[in-house]
């Protein structure tokens, strides 16, 4: 009988208390054993936690859910099933996939929200999330495992709640963004081969949006020195035209 370890970061700052009972209740629901390990993230963060989580681990499979998530009933045991189908030492929720749309994916498409899907095992995969990213370190941790010993998918796996206080719902201004964006782009080009065509492209969304957030604050030069980097990267039409308006609105101020 497999059992499967069940890591929750918790901090009372991001998540109430009653929404952690509630992820616990569909942990204790699965149709497999589980092993249930919370995580105090107050003082450390969620990626420090969830390594400390895999440390207190006793079992191969370790999966990992947000403290304001909640599983599908079959969530593990559709997993398990799907990876001694497929070999793989990472399953998420989605679509069956290659590693390469995978990798993709999570680098510069739409796939941003995995980790309370996540289920890996580790005696196929060593990956450690990495500390000092705000924004971006489960994303690192499944493009890194995946690499490492390939990935498989199953639908339908969890219910993703936001809610006023949770942590995605805090913004970050923009030099922080771009210094923790640059550093994950820096971390994924070293350690995810598979990544490295995608690598404009990621400049070019990262340029593009830095822009967009400094011309809606009104710091138009700031948006031109962006977008114009963006531009020189790869010249999107609709980078081109955020340039261009940028650059309207720097030549002739315009009143709200």
């Amino acid at each position: 009988m497999v059992t499967v370890s069940v890591v929750i970061p918790y901090s009372e700052r991001f998540t109430p208390p009653e929404m952690l009972e509630e992820a616990k209740a569909t942990v204790a629901a699965q149709t497999v054993d589980t092993e249930l390990l919370v995580v105090d993230d107050v003082d450390t963060g969620p990626a420090d936690a969830r390594n400390a989580g895999l440390d207190r681990a006793d079992t191969r499979y370790v999966a990992f859910l947000d403290a304001d998530d909640l599983w599908a009933p079959d969530k593990l045991a559709r997993q398990l099933d799907r990876m001694a189908e497929t070999g793989a030492g990472l399953c998420v929720e989605g679509p069956k996939t290659t590693l390469d749309d995978f990798v993709y994916e999570v680098f510069v498409g739409d796939r941003s929200e995995v980790t309370s899907s996540i289920l890996v095992d580790t005696d196929r995969v060593g990956t450690r999330f990495e500390t000092g990213l705000d924004r971006g370190e489960d994303l690192l941790y499944v493009l890194e495992a995946a690499s490492d010993g390939g990935v498989c998918c199953c639908p339908d796996l969890f219910e993703r709640r936001r809610h006023g206080e949770s942590m995605t719902a805090s913004g970050m201004a923009v030099d922080e963004y771009r210094r923790h964006a640059k550093r994950f782009g820096y971390l994924v080009s070293e350690r995810v081969p598979e990544a490295q065509p995608y690598l404009p492209i990621y400049y070019t969304q990262l340029y593009t949006d830095l822009g967009l957030a400094c011309h809606e604050a009104g710091e138009y030069d700031r948006a031109v020195t962006y977008l114009g980097r963006a531009v020189r990267i790869s010249p999107h039409p609709f980078s081109v035209a955020y340039l261009c308006r940028s650059l309207c609105y720097r030549l002739v101020p315009f009143s709200p």
